[in-house]
């Protein structure tokens, strides 16, 4: 009767990722597609002296041949399989003279990856013992298996290896690096490593032996600025000073990396000229969990100015200490926030922008800019004949886009949105106005103002105003709320749909369009509805608009007529399927808008038509079940939640006895109206 041969065949695939990945010490380096399988067999009590491997199958034209070599009874070595379907691999076993012993084979698909453990059996020539072949696999492991890192810093990796049986390996491994312009790594002994961080990024490390692999992921925080950062700082354990980091630190900062503003107070005023691509924007970010603060104090230049292209500037506060506020002839006194000059594509998210000028001003040859989940308030001066400082000041000349979308606006002492542009400067084309939430702009300054206008001294067109939210509390003001089209330009296109509107002198003032489409708003209102200035409505599109407000008075006006509701309809042309209905809404209406860029966070909006004291609000769209969260009041962001907990699904009552508003640097002639609890905007975060 022969002896049984029990061969361990370690199965594995390594899919190779470019040049950085280390060649296996034992063998020569498999193609993309190849699996490797290792073969080891224990051949004591036998009279094997060799193992051949035959791989054939209908896409090999040619058998695949391998010579397992035999040292004092034990077998090992690998073959190289490409991937696919149906590959048979045949073990034949000889002994000295050259006469076969054990022959046996299985059919099996190998797939570009790991390779399960199979079992096959292999039958003795003669006699009647079947051998047992098992395919099983050594193990790579690289401790630590992650690590972050900033740039310049050092960490020691160590590999273990393991054979199929769990037996430690005492052999040299291969080390490499998927990136080295991130990370580079040297080896210190048989399986140890140093790792250095080089650039800001991401890469894998990784731990070859025998043609398996370990691997483990490294990420290199980005550059870093401080407020007691210097221009000589490396960026990293030593920051740069903003401006610097903003210049890109002396040619270190490239396309793709993040700089991080740490806490705390940046004074003076500063100038991005940093250029990313469009495959990868440079990013600054404020660092997670803390509050950093750009403070233009009273300087009389704009406290953030934006040139360059491909970049985000995401999550800070800027702002201006000065406590000048008015003046008899100096319009402008403060100056504007966010000052976007000579750029393109660029991305500004979640900023926090308050007493200052205008929160934004925009030239109209700065193209596709997003503008999105901005907080504003407390902008703008006075002097003897008007107010100043509009929390978006926002143009463009058509050849691009500029999109303003979910930010909060309120208190400024001119308008919310002024989208505006005097006769030559450019023009207002291809602006995106969607689920920004306005409310009481201009009562501040003792001047009445707009929470929102589209139109100017040129053309306007191809535009939308879209899902935003629009308050003034009762008797705050008697102007007009929304304006779209100013003094009889003729503009083009613009879609106005599912706008909610509450208060003012007159809720919505319309006119000078060649094709406007104004659909599913909902305006209340203790005045004027609608005031459509143009002599004909042809082109026009307007319907399932929906107003609270007695039908059978005359605050419908056409043409500078007063009508009826149902009279309106008649003379405009327009409405045919508006409604109106007398009165107030008489439940709570709740508006829910999740953050894009950040998952947790969302701006909640509520109209408490019933007044009470809590609103239940669902957050199943924003928190995860069992996350912690907080919901603040716009009007007290750096205070303490009015709401925090674990999530359990389902609604949240929000309190809806409102704050006290945030008071002007300075101060404002006339004092920040409480909204609730009538009406209030949360900020809902969780992490």
């Amino acid at each position: 009767m022969r002896t049984a041969v029990r061969i361990a065949a370690a199965s594995f695939a390594v899919l190779m990722v470019g040049s950085c990945l280390a060649g296996d010490p034992t063998s020569s380096r498999p193609r993309p597609a190849d699996a490797k399988l290792l073969l080891q067999a224990n051949l004591s009590g036998t009279t094997v002296a060799t193992v051949v491997v035959e791989v054939t199958a209908p896409d090999i034209p040619t058998p695949l041949v391998f010579n397992i070599p035999v040292v004092q009874a034990r077998a090992a070595g690998t073959i190289t399989v490409p991937a696919g379907s149906s590959r048979t691999i045949t073990l034949n076993a000889f002994d000295a003279g050259g006469v076969a012993t054990h022959s046996g084979s299985v059919t099996l698909d190998i797939v570009s990856g790991a390779n399960p453990t199979i079992t096959l059996v292999l039958h003795p020539l003669t006699g009647d013992v079947p051998i047992t072949v098992t395919l099983g696999s050594f193990t790579v492991t690289v401790t630590p298996s992650s690590r972050t890192l900033l740039v310049g810093d050092t960490i020691s990796f160590a590999a273990t290896i393991l054979d199929a049986g769990g037996n430690p390996v005492a052999a040299q491994v291969a080390w490499g690096t998927q990136a080295p312009a991130v990370a580079a790594v040297v080896p210190t002994g048989p399986q140890t490593a140093r790792v250095t961080a080089n650039h800001p990024g991401q890469t894998t490390v990784v731990a070859t032996y025998g043609g398996t692999a370990g691997a483990a992921a490294i990420v290199v925080a980005g550059w870093f600025a401080a407020p007691t950062g210097t221009t000589g700082g490396d960026g990293s354990r030593s920051p740069w000073d903003l401006q610097t980091a903003l210049n890109g630190g002396h040619g270190s900062v490239r396309p793709g990396d993040t700089i991080w503003l740490r806490g705390g107070t940046y004074a003076g005023t500063f100038t991005s000229t940093l250029a990313g691509t469009a495959a990868a924007p440079i990013v600054v970010r404020q660092y997670p969990g803390e509050r950093a603060t750009i403070d233009g104090g009273a300087s009389s230049v704009e406290t953030f100015s934006i040139d360059g292209q491909w970049a985000t500037f995401w999550g800070f506060e800027i702002m201006q200490s000065g406590t000048a506020r008015s003046c008899d002839s100096c319009n402008g006194l403060r100056p504007t926030g966010v000052y976007v000059r000579l750029a393109h594509d660029v991305k500004l998210i979640n900023l926090i922008v308050h007493d200052v000028g205008h929160g934004v001003y925009t030239e109209p040859t700065s193209h596709n800019i997003e503008m999105y989940g901005w907080i504003v308030y407390d902008g703008g001066s006075v002097d003897s004949t008007r107010s100043d400082g509009h929390g978006f000041y926002v143009k463009d000349d058509g050849n691009g886009w500029k999109t303003v979308r979910d930010n909060v606006v309120f208190n400024q002492f001119g308008y919310g949105i002024h989208a505006f542009t005097s006769i030559g400067p450019g023009a207002l084309k291809n602006l995106t106005f969607d689920g920004n939430v306005l409310f009481n702009n201009g009562t501040i300054s003792g001047f009445d103002n707009p929470n929102f206008q589209l139109g100017g001294r040129e053309i306007a067109d191809n535009d939308a105003v879209t899902n935003n939210t629009l308050y003034f509390s009762p008797g705050a003001s008697g102007f007009i709320n929304a304006r779209v089209g100013f003094e009889g330009l003729l503009n083009g296109a613009v879609a106005m749909h599912d706008n909610y509107i509450v208060g003012g002198g007159a809720t919505l003032d319309m006119g000078f369009w060649q094709a406007p489409n104004v659909a599913n708003n909902t305006l209340v209102g203790p005045s004027t509805m609608v005031n459509v200035h143009d002599t004909s409505t042809v082109g026009w599109q307007w319907q399932g608009n929906q107003y609270w407000r007695d039908p059978t008075v005359t605050e419908w006006t056409f043409r500078g007529t007063d009508y009826t509701f149902a009279n309106w309809k008649t003379a405009s042309g327009l409405g045919a399927t508006d409604h109106a209905t007398a009165g107030q809404p008489v439940v709570p209406q709740v508006f829910v808008r999740p953050n894009a860029y950040e998952p947790g966070r969302a701006h909640v909006v509520i109209y408490n038509w019933s007044g009470q004291a809590t609103v239940p609000v669902s957050l199943a769209n924003v928190v995860r079940v069992g996350a912690h969260y907080e919901v603040r009041n716009v009007q007290d962001l750096f205070g303490a939640p009015v709401v925090s907990g674990t999530y359990g699904g389902g609604s949240v009552s929000f309190p809806m006895s409102g704050v006290t508003p945030p008071t002007p640097i300075g101060g404002s002639p006339r004092a920040p109206i409480k909204t609730g609890p009538a009406f209030d905007v949360f900020l809902v975060t969780s992490p």
